[in-house]
């Protein structure tokens, strides 16, 4: 049912483009032209399609974040207004109904066309099955002309084949969800929970993949609860232990710079108990080489 209505709509808005427009310009590239380029490594995949006289689509997967779809133009074909994400039928299925995979606004002026999550997912998948994902639009020199960019299926699955290779080598985090972290103790506490070892597993191996990590500053702190000495001590040993951990890890020493504060910097308030919690903590921070 969900289908149908979707089907429904699609033909709707095609309907409706259709009628207001009085020219139709389609940018697809041909039998003989037809590429899709794959590019990457474990921090990002690109599967890019060259559209002839329109410019790119790029399917862009970086570690740690959703697919994504950016169509990239040459200039200002595209005017403002509605853009349709659309999964058509290819020419062997007459039959089959076009759907709408999405409807965003569009300001025009040459900007890309960016879709993420699901529906670039679904565009994938749409390719995949042997469809043609177009995105269309009103032109920019005539609001009754319609511009639609169609990618092509043609040469799509030996490329898509390598593409999801390169997927399943994408590291599960990026620099900017890893470069600070900051993990939490029990009350007096200096054991590693089994959450605190699963982030910096993930720190361990994000730095061993990523040789632009210059250092990596360890930081101990404590809750103002007990005395300041004891406080120092207790933040030393939770820089310690966690130091003692990525060493394990296989993180070079070298990069390593471990230190203690006690309760000099505390993150909030001491005040109340989860202030006190939240304080009872160490922080690991990144650092790459400047550019």
């Amino acid at each position: 049912m969900q289908h149908t209505i979707k089907s429904l709509l699609t033909l709707v808005a095609l309907c409706s483009m259709a009628n207001s427009a009085q020219a139709l310009t389609r940018y697809q590239s041909g039998f003989e032209n037809a590429e899709w380029l794959l590019s990457g490594d474990i921090f990002s995949c690109s599967l890019t399609h060259p559209v002839p006289n329109y410019g790119e689509g790029h399917f862009i997967k970086d570690a740690g974040e959703p697919m994504k779809f950016v169509l990239k133009p040459e200039n200002e074909k595209m005017g403002p207004g509605n853009v349709y994400i659309i999964s058509q039928a290819p020419n062997w299925a007459p039959g089959s109904i076009p759907e709408t995979l999405d409807v965003l606004p569009y300001p025009g002026y040459g900007l890309t066309v960016e879709v993420g999550g699901k529906v670039a997912e679904r565009m994938l998948t749409s390719l995949d099955k042997g469809r043609h994902p177009i995105v269309a639009g009103t032109a920019w020199e005539s609001s009754r002309e319609t511009i639609e960019i169609s990618l092509s299926n043609i040469n799509f699955a030996p490329a898509y084949n390598e593409f999801r290779r390169c997927l399943s080598g994408l590291l599960p985090v990026n620099y900017d969800q890893i470069a600070r972290s900051a993990v939490l103790f029990a009350n007096r506490g200096v054991d590693l929970s089994t959450r605190i070892k699963s982030r910096l597993d993930l720190i361990a191996l994000y730095v061993s993949s990523d040789q632009t990590v210059e250092y990596i500053y360890i930081d101990g702190h404590t809750d103002s609860l007990g005395s300041r000495r004891d406080n120092r001590e207790l933040s030393k040993l939770r820089a310690e232990v966690v130091t003692a951990y990525l060493l394990e890890k296989g993180v070079p020493a070298d990069k390593i710079i471990s230190r203690y504060h006690g309760e000099r910097y505390p993150a909030i308030d001491n005040r109340t108990s989860s202030g006190r919690e939240r304080n009872r903590r160490v922080t690991i921070r990144l650092e790459k080489f400047e550019e």
